[in-house]
């Protein structure tokens, strides 16, 4: 009996100063190692934590420093370190945005091309990221800039490198989640009313907006955003909807979106999504399915057609709109058409290259409340070049005559084909 409770206690003993032990260490703890944890903690589970910003950018500079590749679909590697930071403006939950990220500061936004999926789970909307761009390459794919590696398409007969999808081992080493560090400022959409005049596509491409107040053409109450039983022309496995009013604007859905088969909702709606860009039209990226509600918004004023086409009766904006509407996907007028109206904004115009033209958009309201048409790659007042020496150039607020061949371009953009000319100006 005696042994018995001599070895209960030798087997008690080492268990008794391992609890010492453990309240003497407790006691030798600080306040400060009691404190919760920072905003930081769990953030720097991922990326880089050794990146700091040491030569810090806003995209807008960013965007300035690679205009020249951005606007020519090429790229170039960032030789020196070099930073931006900004807030998850858009990501992948939803299927519809593909192996990228969008982020946004107070001055711009981009995309980031990773070759991974899931990136919402550390990229949610509202977190804040500091990217070490050297190394990395910055460029334009239909003069949308974004952030990425190198990429030859092998399809591709001419083989031209373009910005592609860095792998997830690379990207790992190039950002680092941060806090907001603009206290002053927060990612909200910008509202924009029934048009886009009031964004510039060069500047405000890759932003959250909001497009209040109009109606998706095709919902008629069992049309779904993305089908893929081919009763809707895909492009790149997206289907590209047709907004009322608006020729150089599309919302672009995903087949393998969370709502692809979700039926579109008729009536006035608002729309928030990425404002992306493929050359000169817009392409908004919803990225949830509620991302598109019921609007309160008062319906855009409409225009009435009128003319008939010619020289002596030329369409106003609303016209021309209509007839070139009708015409088949791509299909171009077998005459030239006359259309007269107020330009309200001038997306490009080569005045020191060889091409010398100009793609902007009329109206028939100077702030193309009624609607838009847009002139693509046009020429000036009697189809001068406008970096001929002396040319007169176009500003929002004039008033032109065109004469050209209109197409309806993918289907969903109605405009004036490549070469049109300006007979009158103001």
């Amino acid at each position: 009996m005696k042994q018995n409770i001599l070895s209960s206690i030798k087997k008690a003993a080492p268990l008794c100063l391992l609890t010492v032990l453990s309240l003497l260490a407790a006691s030798c703890m600080n306040d400060d190692e009691w404190k919760a944890p920072s905003s930081e903690t769990g953030m720097n589970a991922y990326g880089n934590t050794n990146i700091q910003a040491t030569n810090l950018k806003t995209i807008a500079e960013l965007k300035a420093l690679f205009s020249n590749e951005i606007n020519n679909n090429s790229l170039r590697q960032v030789k020196e370190p070099m930073q931006i930071q900004g807030v998850v403006s858009g990501n992948d939950e939803g299927g519809n945005i593909y192996n990228s990220i969008y982020i946004q500061d107070h001055t711009g936004a981009i995309a980031i091309s990773i070759s991974q999926s899931g990136l919402y789970g550390a990229f949610s909307i509202g977190q804040w990221v500091l990217i070490e761009l050297q190394d990395l390459y910055v460029g334009g794919y239909g003069k949308q800039a974004q952030i990425g590696t190198t990429y030859t398409n092998p399809n591709k007969a001419d083989a031209t490198p373009q910005v592609g999808r860095m792998s997830r081992y690379i990207w790992q080493q190039h950002y680092r989640l941060i806090s907001n560090t603009e206290s002053s400022w927060t990612l909200a959409p910008t509202e924009v009313k029934w048009n886009f005049n009031t964004l510039d596509i060069a500047n405000d491409c890759a932003k959250l907006i909001t497009l209040k107040g109009v109606e998706l053409a095709e919902a008629n109450g069992t049309a779904v955003f993305a089908p893929s039983d081919g009763s809707v022309s895909l492009t790149a496995n997206c289907a590209n909807r047709v907004i009322t009013g608006l020729s150089n604007v599309v919302l672009r859905t995903s087949t393998y979106a969370d709502f692809a088969n979700q039926v579109m909702p008729t009536g006035r709606v608002d729309i928030t999504g990425v404002a992306t860009r493929y050359n000169d039209t817009w392409q908004i990226l919803m990225r949830t399915v509620n991302d598109i509600k019921e609007s309160t918004t008062e319906a855009a004023p409409v225009a009435t057609p009128t003319g008939t086409g010619t020289a002596n009766d030329p369409f106003n904006v609303a016209g021309v709109a209509a007839y070139t509407k009708k015409l088949a996907a791509d299909q171009q007028s077998s005459t030239d058409i006359y259309a007269k109206g107020i330009i309200v904004t001038v997306s490009d115009i080569d005045t020191e290259g060889n091409f010398g033209n100009a793609t902007y958009l009329i109206s028939d309201q100077r702030d193309g409340s009624t609607g838009t048409f847009q002139i693509y790659r046009g020429y000036g007042l009697n189809g001068e070049k406008f970096n001929k020496a002396g040319a007169t150039i176009i500003k929002p607020g004039d008033v032109v005559l065109i004469k050209g061949k209109v197409v309806n371009y993918k289907g969903n953009t109605p405009q004036f084909a490549q070469g049109s000319s300006i007979v009158t100006l103001n």
